[in-house]
């Protein structure tokens, strides 16, 4: 009897194989090839992320250093500016770039959906790189915006002399204060100490820095540059 049971399990799992290699033949979808696409097809891309823009702007930053009697206007011009544009995140490309990219820049490709009509009014500085703050020979340049029916000119902008597009504008600047995070001196304990080549080293190897820290308003690293029509057109929406 053992031995009928045995033979028995033998042929059930003969069987049992056979079906097995016979679905694998049926059911070729499980090759190398399409089986790395169904895992990779896990890995959702994201949604698109759509963005309104209003780039019509008539404010424009530069560094506090910069002496503001050194701005001068430079040229006005026709140009088409985004007004909507499309985000789309590829997961895995920023998977691969988390190191590299932190801030997911790299991964990320932006469409330009929508375009509308503007008025550029070109100005430059002198002193200050516009980027780093940084003093460099040479003039910078920074632009703002307008709709073209704000501006009350007849014909087209680029027929204008320069000193006539100037001065259809006004030119103000101003500096903002910004809360800043600082340390609270008075409410944070700081463990003594001395300098071992080059490294702040607690006498006491047990202490702990307590540091607090509180916020302040402070003067913004920035001046804003306001630049207004002395004249508008119209009063159109900005």
């Amino acid at each position: 009897m053992r031995t009928t049971k045995i033979g028995l399990f033998a042929g059930a799992a003969v069987v049992f194989a056979a079906g097995l290699l016979l679905g694998i033949k049926i059911n070729p979808a499980t090759s190398t090839t399409e089986g790395a696409g169904a895992i990779a097809a896990l890995v959702k891309p994201a949604s698109p992320k759509l963005d309104e823009i209003n780039p019509f702007t008539h404010l424009a930053s530069i560094p506090a250093g910069v002496d503001p009697s050194t701005i001068r206007f430079e040229k006005l011009r026709n140009v088409e500016l985004a007004s909507k544009t499309k985000t789309t995140t590829d997961p895995q490309r920023c998977k691969e770039l988390q190191f590299r990219d932190p801030d997911g820049s790299g991964c990320q490709t932006v469409t330009v959906l929508a375009r509308v009509k503007a008025v550029e009014a070109q100005y430059s500085v002198s002193g200050l790189d516009l980027g780093t703050g940084e003093s460099v020979p040479g003039r910078q340049m920074f632009s703002v915006y307008f709709h073209p029916e704000e501006v009350a000119i007849d014909g087209p902008v680029k027929n204008l002399k320069r000193d006539q597009a100037a001065a259809l504008f006004q030119v103000n600047t101003y500096r903002s204060m910004v809360e800043q995070k600082v340390i609270d001196n008075a409410h944070s304990h700081f463990c003594p100490g001395n300098y071992f080549d080059g490294n702040w080293v607690h006498t006491d190897a047990k202490c702990e820095d307590q540091v607090q820290y509180t916020s302040q308003a402070v003067p913004s690293p920035y001046l804003t540059v306001q630049v207004d029509l002395r004249n508008p057109a119209t009063a159109a929406t900005r």
